[in-house]
């Protein structure tokens, strides 16, 4: 081993050797208590910056200690607490290859390969929605939270065309109380006052409801506001909800308002065999985001902005300067500079990821991929129904459970919630597994996703012989 190539080598060998023990990997190596404590030792060789160089072998070492004992595999399927889990082998060596090559897709002119893998993983993923192909278009970004920004964001600038600049401090969005963060965190972003903000209540399975929906752009406009914008959300954070997105759409049609689907979860299901309840409405969005790190085995974080009106994204060019890097700004659409309709100016070649997991699995591989999440979480759903410590919390739609450890007849809701917590400790506490405590409607409730491509029958099994060894009482 060359000085040179030592850390690439060690790097390599750390990545085979991980990879080989995924399927069977514990989420954490040590019980969770230990893994989220750093000893003084630890914590001085994290925090202190030595006067000379460190010895490289020695420094490997320490490093590679410190990453077993504290590092989260979320590739494992036993990591169930997020809304991604795993990796596809094909997406993670594209990511590497892609990172290595320290390049930026900003321009055509350094990229010529990377942008071209765009403009396609772009093109097939706009393939399964019901726009018109010539004219819709997407950037990719860098995670599914941006994508909702600059969702936002065209809308704001879709609203100045129309009334003007004057009109932004009058503005008024709206999106369901299922409805992730980063919108409102966007339209803050864009300078978007809080007062605009319009949280629509949901239904018993956690959708927007459209008659609060229109209920609450008429108390927008009784209060002087100008409604602009409605995120509907195809897979909610918590519960994986649909929301009814075709009649959303005609509401925002009537009432002029820019519809941003927010599809990072749900857009999983426009590849299976029954996309048609996911794709239902998606022709009237005007800009939606779909996550491929999600679901599709790519690995964190690689998201996509796509409008129905790709001219919308010239939003996105800068108002001045870049001239030093864009030397054709005056390209057609096919042969522009990525980095002109990009929230990125050093934008890495993460699209490869993507790129190699849809040309591996091809057309059927996807579809069979969805069908894999469908059978594992209902595998887990029957369990849960069948188990005489936990409940449904909510009907599953999507690839994700939400569950509660059932409690004594009478328990108050803080006495349900103290359970609820107590219960996701012991389960997470082994380092093996890990869930998440998410708050869904007026209680706090368990859930697990299953979606990780190497999760099998065996796997889910497993983690519902641990759920019940974990139970505690309520």
């Amino acid at each position: 081993m060359t000085k040179r190539d030592a850390w690439q080598r060690w790097a390599a060998g750390r990545v085979t050797r991980s990879a080989k023990r995924d399927a069977k990997a514990p989420v954490f190596p040590v019980p969770y208590a230990e893994a989220i404590e750093l000893s003084s030792r630890e914590r001085s060789l994290v925090e202190t910056l030595p006067e000379r160089a460190s010895d490289p072998e020695g420094l490997r070492k320490s490093l590679g200690a410190l990453l077993d004992r504290h590092l989260a595999n979320a590739r494992s399927p036993r990591f169930l607490n997020q809304l991604f889990s795993g990796t596809l082998d094909e997406a993670m060596a594209g990511a590497l290859v892609g990172v290595f090559a320290n390049n930026t897709m900003s321009t055509r002119e350094v990229a010529p390969l990377p942008t071209e893998m765009e403009r396609a993983v772009i093109s097939w993923i706009l393939g399964r929605i019901p726009w018109e192909g010539s004219i819709a278009g997407g950037t990719a970004t860098p995670g599914g939270s941006f994508s909702n920004y600059l969702g936002v964001y065209l809308a704001r600038k879709a609203a100045v065309e129309h009334h003007g600049e004057s009109v932004v401090p009058m503005l008024a969005y709206f999106t369901s109380k299922a409805g992730h963060y980063s919108v409102p965190k966007g339209a803050d972003l864009a300078g978007i006052s809080l007062r605009g903000l319009f949280e629509v209540e949901t239904d018993a399975q956690d959708r927007m409801r459209p008659d609060a929906l229109a209920e609450a752009v008429r108390v927008a406009r009784s209060r002087g506001l100008v409604p602009f914008m409605v995120n509907a959300t195809l897979g909610t954070t918590v519960a994986g909800a649909l929301d009814p997105v075709l009649r959303i759409a005609k509401l925002a049609r009537d009432e002029r308002l820019w519809l941003h689907v927010d599809a990072a979860w749900g857009g999983f299901g426009l590849l299976g065999r029954r996309a048609l309840r996911f794709r239902s409405g998606l022709e009237h969005a005007d800009s939606i985001t779909w996550d491929a790190h999600k679901h599709g085995g790519a690995p964190v974080a690689s998201s996509f902005l796509l409008v129905r009106d790709r001219s919308r994204l010239a939003s996105l060019r800068p108002p001045t300067g870049g001239g030093y890097l864009f030397h054709k700004d005056d390209a057609p659409w096919d042969e522009q500079d990525l980095g002109l309709t990009s929230i990125y100016c050093g934008k890495p070649f993460l699209t490869l990821s993507t790129w190699l997991v849809w040309k591996s699995l091809g057309r059927e591989g996807l579809t069979r991929r969805v069908a894999q999440a469908d059978r594992l979480t209902r595998r887990f759903r029957k369990a849960i129904e069948a188990s005489e410590h936990y409940e449904l919390a909510i009907e599953p739609v999507s690839w994700s459970v939400c569950f509660r450890p059932r409690s004594r007849p009478g328990a108050t809701p803080e006495q349900r919630r103290d359970h609820a917590v107590r219960t996701r400790t012991r389960i997470n506490e082994s380092g093996s597994f890990m869930i998440n405590l998410c708050p869904l409607k007026d209680e706090h409730v368990l859930r697990a996703v299953f979606v990780n491509p190497l999760m099998r029958n065996a796997h889910v099994d497993e983690l519902v012989l641990h759920l019940e060894a974990s139970h505690t009482k309520g």
